[in-house]
């Protein structure tokens, strides 16, 4: 299915026609606080947030992209596969430029987060390591710092 993209959220969110989506298997640095405020994040975590939604804004916004939706989440948000028109796929481009890291997906089927194209979770896992063995984006900081992109919940 097609939707045009109208709004970027963030790295890994977008909506179109007042339906949010956010994108299968990844995991941006957040722009906006874990609360839900909308008040920005701080330093690192900041930093790569913005340069994760700028490129979403890049290659999505006021777009027509072809989604596979997957399921939905808790906040029920579509979560869905993008595909460029180039047949570029939104997640493997992130992950393997360090935008985003793999999250919220399985090959697992007994995982909540299972995805039923196990090559696909592959793909994406050996991309996440290769962008790892590169330093590419948040990959080049050091564990310290990435804690502080991701932290914990």
């Amino acid at each position: 299915m097609d939707v045009y993209v109208d709004k970027i959220i963030d790295g890994d969110t977008f909506c179109s026609n007042d339906q949010k989506y956010r994108i299968l298997g990844i995991d941006t640095p957040e722009v906006y606080d874990s609360n839900n405020n909308f008040l920005p994040t701080q330093g690192i975590q900041y930093f790569y947030g913005k340069l994760a939604s700028q490129q979403a804004n890049l290659l999505l916004n006021n777009k027509v992209v072809e989604i596979e939706e997957s399921t939905k989440d808790i906040y029920d948000r579509h979560i869905v596969k993008v595909t460029l028109n180039n047949n570029l796929d939104f997640a493997s481009y992130m992950i393997e430029n360090g935008y985003a890291r793999v999250a919220y997906i399985s090959d697992n089927e007994y995982n909540p987060f299972y995805y039923y194209d196990t090559n696909y979770v592959h793909k994406l896992q050996l991309l996440e390591l290769e962008a790892q063995k590169l330093q590419k984006g948040f990959w080049k900081e050091n564990s310290s710092n990435i804690n502080k992109i991701f932290p914990k919940k």
